[in-house]
């Protein structure tokens, strides 16, 4: 089933807002969750919505992304509230949630996700020049008018807009359009001057659009082939950050260099929507070192560096959740030293991907990889289901 979401004389993000509206009006849904302006200024962040009134907030689509809200619904859905919410993701925050239904960390039972197409996102300190750079100095840091950055990352995808390159983290996504949503938002291939397809992928994504009674849409034509076209370009850059990343870390010499800047914040984690431990053994006692042990390094090696674990921490939490990554580049957002986390973690999140043939996100039943036991996996590491077993 396809709706069409008209847009003449308006504005994508007006005509957004006004979808969102209706939602609301028409009871679709009790409440929507969708990134908004918090006080008047340039920071966006996830906002749960009851009254139409406030959705002139809403910046549904915009380079500005540094909350992945797959977390935010795992926590208005891990128990049961007797309402519906819609909640409109990005790709990667789709695929966050979804993990996190595995891990019990939430459920889509009250649930509507509404997945869009992905504009890419700014990193921190571009989308910073990006806000100054078209905000009049008489008015100050407001939010600029998203609808050039719109137009350009739909009808011109891979071109930079005035310089401004998306994140490397966007920039090698291997699925920027909607997987495992109720409904897809289709913005690629389409004439944004007349309207937006919309997409319904499930039955409850079905029951949604029919309850809107919005017209029908149809596919927009070569949507496919610029698609692919995206697709090949990701794959690309992915290629050239993986030789990068190899060159910069390939020996434990140079990852020691790579993480030379890490102050041990733990910033990355806080932010990773897959690290879903309530107590993490790097807040427990067990990397508290007595203070002689500290002294017995430094005698040996001649010096140890303070904050200590620094690279056993970035090792552990790969280690942890690398199956789970669905490289959403939050971690080197939120990195204050700079260091490109997500470029080493999704690298290596893919190849680990790889060997289990799991895609995050992908498949609700798709139980995670070390979470069963399958007899042939892996069978010419272990020794077992191989042609020499009696």
């Amino acid at each position: 089933m396809m709706s069409f979401l008209p847009t003449k004389d308006r504005t994508i993000t007006q005509t957004l807002q006004d979808f969102l509206a209706q939602v609301l009006e028409t009871k679709a849904a009790d409440a929507v969750l969708v990134p908004s302006r918090v006080t008047g200024d340039a920071a966006v962040k996830p906002c749960l919505i009851c009254h139409p009134d406030q959705l002139h907030h809403t910046v549904p689509l915009g380079p500005g992304f540094f909350v992945n809200a797959g977390t935010m619904v795992s926590r208005l859905s891990w128990k049961l509230s007797g309402k519906k919410t819609a909640v409109w993701l990005r790709p990667c925050e789709i695929k966050a949630f979804v993990e996190l239904t595995k891990l019990k960390q939430g459920d889509r039972d009250e649930v509507i996700i509404l997945g869009m197409d992905c504009p890419m996102a700014l990193s921190r300190k571009d989308y910073d020049t990006w806000v100054q750079s078209r905000s009049p100095a008489e008015v100050g840091p407001g939010l600029p008018d998203p609808e050039e950055w719109i137009r350009n990352r739909y009808e011109h995808p891979g071109k930079p807009i005035d310089g401004f390159t998306p994140a490397r983290a966007c920039q090698v996504c291997e699925t920027p359009y909607p997987v495992n949503a109720d409904v897809s938002v289709q913005l690629f291939g389409a004439d944004l001057d007349q309207g937006i397809v919309l997409q319904a992928d499930t039955r409850k994504g079905e029951d949604f659009l029919e309850g809107l009674h919005l017209p029908p849409g149809k596919k927009p034509e070569g949507r496919n082939t610029l698609m692919a076209d995206i697709q090949a370009l990701h794959e690309k850059a992915f290629q050239k950050m993986e030789t990068e990343i190899q060159d910069q870390t390939g020996t434990m010499d140079k990852l020691n260099h790579f993480f030379s800047a890490c102050i041990n914040c733990h910033n990355c984690r806080s932010v990773c929507p897959v690290c879903y431990c309530r107590e993490c053994v790097f807040n427990t006692d067990v990397f508290v070192h007595p203070p002689f042990q500290y002294l017995q390094w430094a005698d040996k090696w001649g010096r140890v560096s303070m904050p200590f674990d620094t690279i056993f921490f970035h090792l552990t939490r790969m280690a942890h959740m690398g199956l789970t990554c669905v490289g959403c580049g939050q971690c080197t957002r939120a990195c204050p030293a700079n260091i490109p986390v997500a470029d080493l973690f999704i690298t290596v999140a893919r190849k680990a991907q790889a060997a289990f043939d799991y895609k995050p996100g992908a498949d609700d039943a798709e139980p995670l990889p070390l979470s069963v036991f399958q007899e042939k996996e892996f069978a010419d590491i272990v020794g077992m289901g191989g042609s020499h077993d009696t």
